[in-house]
């Protein structure tokens, strides 16, 4: 079935064609939002995504007014692409599956379930990339705020917790090998999150990536929170290791890049947002440990997938100190607050829908 109100009429009706059905487009509407066809925990933990999205939009809109921040010209023309791409991709989807629907020959029934598959992938990206802009952009504004940094307490937390990130840096530093995985890790990242969302698509669970997406937005909001109210350079910017502490690191990769982009949005010398330009730039709470805990949550149901995950996020995990030059307490906050969203999630998937009462007959 097509997802767009696309319909042909019949001879009878006098007019040959094409025809747009505002009912079926409205259904559409939900269908790509994935408001409207995988039950009504998804619908709810939609509504809490896209919600996201448009606060940081409103948000960032506000602040961008008071900011010495600007948002550069060349992201409208990636933003109108990327809305030129979406819209294209949606029509020819729903036009192809509409051609295909009455065919039941098996090219047909398998191009078909290609269709499917390609829509649910895009209708995936679509708020993912909404996140990633707006949210990055937030990210900016916070650092370009020029908070005063709070490294000095999280060193001291991670004192009174038995932790010397100096010394967990130099036994790392120590072994090639560890240097090697450690950092191996650290850049698979990206490639794990993409894999266990291809698998939900590739297994058409549109409410376990709705359930994703949820834990992935409110876990971005209180990243959002965290930076503002325990703005942090870092542990490598705090401690400011020798360079043989790290030797063998900075020989595999280059150290910490962010931290140029850090400073230079506190200082003023960055002042322009270019999405063609992007670096990470959260230290408290770790990112990366939030996207290593939700992607093994994800993969829950999914053992031949689940057992490498495991292990390569854990390691990656690790890595965020050394490789990420992240405090301890950054770590244990962004697997807290991961946590945290996903019990909040799961909360409301097992939510009573409410249902309205009807009266018996002959009452």
């Amino acid at each position: 079935m097509s997802s767009i109100g696309i319909e042909k009429r019949t001879a009878s009706s006098g007019v040959r064609g094409l025809t747009l059905d505002p009912v079926r487009i409205r259904s559409a509407l939900g269908r790509w939002f994935m408001f409207s066809d995988y039950g009504a925990a998804a619908q709810r933990h939609m509504a809490i995504v896209w919600s996201c999205v448009l606060g940081y939009v409103l948000v960032d809109v506000i602040w961008l007014q008071g900011s010495r921040l600007a948002f550069a010209p060349s992201n409208w023309t990636v933003l109108l692409q990327g809305v030129a791409y979406s819209a294209f991709a949606g029509v020819f989807i729903a036009v192809a599956s509409g051609r295909l629907a009455g065919d039941h020959r098996r090219p047909a029934v398998l191009l078909r379930r290609v269709l499917l598959l390609t829509e649910l992938l895009w209708r995936t990206a679509l708020p993912i990339g909404g996140l990633l802009v707006a949210g990055a952009l937030l990210t900016y504004l916070i650092t370009a705020a020029n908070l005063p940094a709070r490294d000095d307490v999280l060193a001291d937390i991670d004192h009174l917790l038995g932790f010397d990130w100096p010394s967990f840096l130099q036994a790392a530093n120590a072994s090639p090998l560890v240097v090697k995985l450690l950092v191996r890790a650290y850049n698979a990242l990206g490639l794990i999150s993409e894999l266990v969302l291809i698998s939900m698509v590739l297994r058409r669970r549109g409410d376990r990536i709705a359930e994703f997406l949820a834990v992935l937005s409110l876990s971005t909001v209180a990243v959002c929170i965290g930076m503002a109210l325990v703005p942090a350079a870092g542990a490598f910017a705090h401690f400011r290791p020798a360079p043989h502490l790290f030797a063998n690191f900075s020989a595999a990769c280059e150290m910490w890049p962010f931290y140029r982009s850090f400073v230079a949005l506190r200082d003023g010398t960055l002042s322009v947002f270019d999405l063609s330009a992007l670096d990470g730039i959260v230290s408290f709470p770790s990112f990366h440990t939030m996207l290593g805990v939700m992607t093994a949550y994800a993969a829950r149901d999914t053992r031949w997938l689940l057992i490498p995950v495991l292990a390569v996020n854990g390691t990656m995990i690790l890595a965020t100190m050394p490789v990420g030059g992240h405090h301890l307490c950054d770590v244990l906050a962004g697997a807290a607050l991961t946590i945290g969203a996903i019990l909040l999630v799961r909360r409301q998937s097992t939510a009573t829908p409410i249902h309205l009462q009807h009266a018996p007959a002959g009452a």
